[in-house]
């Protein structure tokens, strides 16, 4: 996954749960860069909307 704070690519089942001593199931991973806490139950929504801003830019990129 990509951090939404700094855009690291890591792989949030590599360390585990590393942001809390006691995990209660947060569903959340840890950026091991900047050590932003990532909701991973948001992953869809935020792949969707980064492929739109991709598609966009490519639109305005081909209107110029």
């Amino acid at each position: 996954m990509q951090c939404r704070m700094c855009g690291f690519e890591f792989d949030p089942m590599a360390g585990g749960c590393s942001g809390c001593a006691s995990c209660k199931g947060c569903n959340k991973a840890e950026c091991p860069r900047c050590g932003y806490m990532n909701d991973l139950s948001y992953e869809k929504e935020f792949d969707y909307i980064s492929r739109l801003q991709a598609k966009l830019k490519a639109f305005k990129a081909r209107g110029k």
